[in-house]
């Protein structure tokens, strides 16, 4: 159902972005079970539900103590009023109220309380008497509130994160280079937030949806960061614009390379076009191959490969950056292609570069593994890796610089066969400019106007979206990374009725080889230590549950109003137990009523760590079981 009709004003772009950026850090702490999460009832006739106390982890990591032995002040780390009840534990001890499994950026009114001792009483408190009711409910027993300080809005993510950081002990390193990434991605979201694209319309070409992300991620906790890995320059919010940017140009010595397939023609309209627009000729020295850069990636080009000659800036294309941004279409040579170019840009917790691994892996995946697939090919399509060229640079770390891979691109033909192409995560966003432009994009396009007619679309999207992506589970052991940066929906261009998915980017496939081989004779062809390799099936589920449910249907059923209810989640047990067999091992993985959790990514536990490509788990409470809250 929709969110509440709240009192709180609509805050200014700077107070957005801190929010948006604490409200993903308590998300995971909670969800990750780092920090324990206990949900308290207001009293009727507040904005809020109720209250979510989040503990600090010293106190979390040991078993809740009994109602006599309170908890105070110190042990708290923040306080958020609710807009309506979370998800919980199943198997919750703490005494004093429920424990909180799964927290939500949008299971929150956009306020984060802290006591703060620093306070003189000098701060405006607009939430004073919220502030009170917070208080007044936790005097009751197991907590010990006599001795705390003021209870304050907290106006920044950065004490928040850094709180909880020392009282887990990190390295003081650790916590010194994540709350670099927590400020740049405020510094990035303010920005977004005061410049936001218009509000793209169905008529909308692909790389207007693409370009049209206010927020993005919903529950990374970096999820707007943009770290500018040196020797490439910093870059500030409004100083460079990383969608309209230009393809530079270098060579390689070609032994000094590893190229799969036919790398060179497919780079030759490119070096063609860049010479016409230049007026001369890119001339490529004999035994050289030309390679596509990233404008910003000279500076790492010039510092890690002195066998690569860099061409003059004369010689350039202009290219347009997808979400991803290393991924881009070159209007002035490709059609049918695009690139996915290696930058030295740390965007979430991921440095965008292309590992040898990935450049070897898409082209052979794409050639050998895709045909083979059980798939309905009339409603997804792969888009292919054709070819791709990465460094023979001994260390990995520095060769990942230099690489780029050919894509197929749908999106640029789409209208030619009667088709919009809207990359999923576009169609949950919002706070767009223009008329309509705070309405989910998602509602404002298909105008989805009333509960009905949501749940009729939703219905159709869970359907065919499981359709497309579950029987590579099911019958081969092959799951895609489907989470919706990844996947593009077709549309009718007349109707608007939902006909498909593209799929792209290969680099968080999850393949378990055995069932391959069984299911198609093919053996896959990778390098060995390459994340993609499942160890058994249970592995496989794993990565779809958390790119198609955690990440893809949860927001989608959120945004449309229809999570509290139950409604959503209905529709996909509905859907999932039309497309997997009751005998099949994933039917009794996702759908035993005994599941009461599932293994969840856990972003903060992989960043405390320095991991991105391996990832780590920890029990979600599992969502396709979900019902909804009685009163929602």
């Amino acid at each position: 159902m929709p969110a509440r009709t709240l009192k709180f004003p609509e805050l200014p772009p700077a107070d957005r972005a801190a929010f948006g950026v604490s409200a993903r850090i308590l998300c995971g702490l909670v969800t990750e079970s780092l920090a324990r999460g206990i949900y308290l009832k207001l009293a009727d006739g507040l904005d809020a539900s109720g209250i979510c106390v989040i503990l600090l982890s010293d106190i979390s990591s040991r078993p809740p103590p009994d109602v006599a032995t309170p908890y105070t002040a110190k042990d708290i780390l923040a306080i958020v009023p609710l807009h309506h009840v979370p998800v919980f534990k199943h198997d919750g001890t703490d005494l004093r109220g429920r424990e909180i499994g799964l927290l939500d950026p949008m299971d929150m009114i956009p306020l984060v309380f802290k006591f703060d001792a620093t306070d003189d009483g000098t701060q405006v408190n607009e939430h004073a008497s919220l502030a009170t009711a917070v208080l007044k409910t936790l005097a009751a027993p197991g907590w010990d509130l006599t001795a705390a300080p003021p209870l304050v809005p907290s106006r920044s993510p950065l004490p928040l994160w850094e709180a909880f950081g020392r009282d887990m002990k990190l390295k003081e390193e650790v916590v010194t280079d994540i709350t670099a990434e927590f400020e740049s991605s405020v510094l990035w979201q303010k920005y977004s937030f005061e410049n936001p694209p218009l509000a793209p319309q169905f008529s909308s070409p692909s790389i207007d949806w693409e370009q049209s992300i206010v927020e993005g991620h919903p529950t990374h906790p970096m999820h707007k960061s943009r770290m500018f890995l040196p020797p490439m320059r910093n870059v500030l919010p409004g100083t460079y614009d990383l969608q309209h940017t230009n393809l530079r140009f270098i060579a390689v010595p070609r032994e000094n390379l590893k190229i799969t397939y036919d790398f060179e023609t497919y780079i030759a309209p490119l070096v063609k076009a860049a010479s016409a627009r230049a007026g001369e000729q890119l001339v490529v020295p004999e035994n050289f191959v030309a390679i596509p850069v990233h404008d910003l990636q000279v500076a790492h080009i010039q510092a890690k490969f002195p066998d690569a000659v860099i061409f003059p800036p004369i010689f350039q294309l202009p290219i347009l950056g997808q979400q991803s941004i290393r991924s881009v279409i070159v209007p002035d040579a490709y059609h049918e292609l695009s690139l996915k170019l290696g930058v030295g840009i740390k965007l979430t917790s991921a440095v965008r570069t292309i590992s040898p691994a990935s450049a070897y892996l898409g082209p052979r995946f794409s050639a050998q593994v895709v045909p083979a697939l059980t798939m309905d090919r009339n409603i997804v399509t792969v888009a292919r890796e054709l070819a791709s060229v990465v460094h023979s640079h001994p260390d990995g770390e520095i060769a990942k610089h230099c690489a780029a891979i050919i894509r197929e691109a749908y999106e640029n033909t789409s209208e030619e066969r009667g088709e919009r192409l809207i990359v999923c995560t576009s169609l949950v966003e919002s706070g767009h400019a223009g008329e309509g432009g705070h309405i989910p994009a998602v509602i404002r396009v298909f105008e989805l106007d009333t509960e009905e007619k949501r749940i009729a679309w939703l219905d159709k999207f869970i359907k065919m979206l499981f359709e497309a992506f579950l029987p590579p589970v099911l019958h081969n052991g092959v799951g895609f990374e489907c989470h919706p940066q990844n996947c593009v929906a077709r549309f009718d261009i007349k109707t608007k009725e939902l006909l498909g998915f593209i799929i792209r980017d290969f680099g968080g496939l999850r393949v378990h080889r055995e069932s391959l081989r069984a299911s198609t004779g093919v053996e896959l062809d990778f390098l060995e230590g390459h994340s993609i390799i499942a160890e058994d099936n249970d592995d496989v589920y794993e990565r779809m549950y958390h790119t198609v449910m955690h990440n893809h249907l949860q927001q989608l059923i959120r945004v449309l109003g229809l999570h509290y209810s139950g409604v959503g989640w209905a529709l996909v047990r509905k859907h999932l137990k039309a497309v997997i067999p009751a005998e099949h091992a994933l039917y009794a993985a996702w759908l035993s009523p005994e599941k009461k959790t599932f293994p969840g990514k856990c972003f903060l536990r992989m960043r405390f760590q320095g991991m991105y490509r391996y990832h780590l788990h920890a029990p979600f409470p599992n969502l396709i079981l979900y019902e909804g809250v009685d009163g929602a």
